[in-house]
């Protein structure tokens, strides 16, 4: 019996053993991935960096096109489990459809492969000026994505969406059964104003319409309650027509909030209205370089604006023009979303 007892005890310790490093294997494999659509892979590298890489590591996704112009996507994993109840996190500004689809599509795969949770991080909100209906029949996109992303399957501990500077704050609230957060670039921007080491006294906050008031004026109070200045304008199709400087702006040096810039055009007739005013020099602080060219960008460059201040929310801050140009100070909107994932864990 006694030997018998001793050969039960050698095989239950010979079967664990080679167990253990499979084990130990798992264990290394707990990292949470960071996923990303192709123009979000810069983005995704500098969350990582921020991150760090003891718990973070970034997964490479493989795609191609079709002849008949169907998308193909690929998480590059080994096998199906190493996804199973894994913390995902994938980046994707919604500038295009094609990434608003790609992270519908991944964002579903992520589920129904057992992630436990998934968190989305979009720098730039597509859209996002679509927020209302102004006429009849107007089709609310904004709403509409919102409520497509909603659709992404929350299974295990759900999804989470981290936002960034939306036009309009109340966009979180068109996400249904879901969590959406605004992060907001306020700090980082405000720190770009501080390279430009202007005088105390000698600059104040304007904005390029009625539409940024709020922001403005918090602005504003983060140094020392400078003066402000408004536009008002009237807007008819793609023209934009200004009209009046209200506030003083002569001998001061004006910088200009806006919360995006496309066309630049609401922005180049502020900029020469406050100069008209008598303003010394123009700056400007965006939230999201979402230019529609090149050739806006090249504008920007041979603009009479001094300095212009933006994040890399948008793909469009890595064109060569903006990194070849001194007329550009990038600051990283990556930081406060490494800020709030980190709060999140």
């Amino acid at each position: 019996m006694s030997d018998e007892k001793t050969k039960i005890e050698t095989k239950i310790e010979t079967e664990i053993e080679p167990k253990s490093p499979i084990i130990q294997k798992k264990n290394c494999k707990s990292k949470t991935m960071i996923l990303s659509t192709k123009s979000g892979e810069y983005f995704a590298d500098l969350l990582l960096e921020k991150l760090g890489t003891d718990n973070f590591e970034k997964v490479e996704m493989d795609r191609k096109q079709f002849a008949g112009g169907e998308e193909y996507y690929r998480i590059g994993v080994d096998k199906k489990s190493d996804l199973l109840d894994k913390t995902v996190i994938f980046v994707s500004s919604t500038a295009y459809d094609g990434d608003f689809l790609e992270l519908v599509r991944v964002g579903m795969a992520l589920s129904g492969y057992g992630t436990r949770r998934r968190i989305f991080v979009i720098p730039f909100m597509g859209y996002s000026t679509m927020e209302r209906a102004t006429k009849s029949g107007e089709v609310v996109t904004c709403k509409t994505n919102c409520r497509i992303l909603s659709s992404i399957p929350k299974d295990g501990e759900g999804n989470i969406f981290f936002l960034f500077d939306l036009h309009v704050s109340g966009i979180v609230h068109y996400f249904e059964s879901t969590i959406a957060f605004e992060v907001y670039g306020e700090q980082i921007l405000a720190e770009g104003v501080r390279k430009l080491n202007l005088e105390p006294g000698t600059f104040m906050f304007a904005s390029a319409d009625l539409g940024r008031t709020a922001w403005v004026s918090s602005y504003s109070k983060k140094f020392n309650n400078t003066p402000v200045a408004f536009v008002r304008k009237t807007r008819k199709m793609e023209e934009t027509e200004v009209h009046e400087v209200i506030g003083e702006v002569k001998g001061m040096h004006v910088i200009i909030y806006d919360d995006m810039i496309r066309s630049g055009g609401t922005l180049f007739h502020a900029v020469d209205a406050y100069l008209n005013n008598g303003a010394l020099s123009i700056y400007t602080v965006i939230s999201h370089f979402a230019i529609t060219s090149e050739a806006v960008c090249q504008k920007l460059i041979d603009s009479k604006i001094t300095k212009i201040i933006t994040t890399n929310s948008h793909p469009m801050s890595q064109i060569k023009l903006v990194k070849e140009s001194d007329k550009f100070i990038i600051v990283d909107a990556s930081i406060p979303f490494a800020k709030a994932i980190r709060n999140y864990f």
